[in-house]
């Protein structure tokens, strides 16, 4: 278990969900989103943008994402926007901040 803070998310994707059934971190990171099973184009690449500004450079943010367009877009977009993927596991993916 890490001291991972939760991001808030707009797509409200685990709202109605228990806080013990919702999804944890699995690495060591400053901050954690789950975007669930939602594709990049249908919001949380947005959340995750957002969130990303208000980090300070070198922070981490574990995404987890279940829709198999993320391991694409996520990438590309972090490339764009000069951030790195630091590792990937199944549906997780560690970002650092530029």
């Amino acid at each position: 278990m890490t001291n991972s803070q939760t991001v808030p998310t707009t797509s409200g994707t685990h709202d109605d969900m228990p806080e013990e059934a919702k999804p944890r971190p699995v690495f060591d990171s400053d901050f954690f989103y789950d975007a669930g099973d939602l594709g990049c184009a249908f919001g949380p690449l947005d959340d995750v943008a957002a969130f990303m500004r208000t980090m300070s450079s070198g922070q981490t943010l574990e995404i987890r994402a279940t829709d198999p367009t993320v391991a694409v877009d996520l990438p590309a977009w972090c490339r764009l926007a000069g951030h790195q993927i630091i590792t990937q596991q199944n549906d997780r993916y560690l970002v650092r901040r530029r």
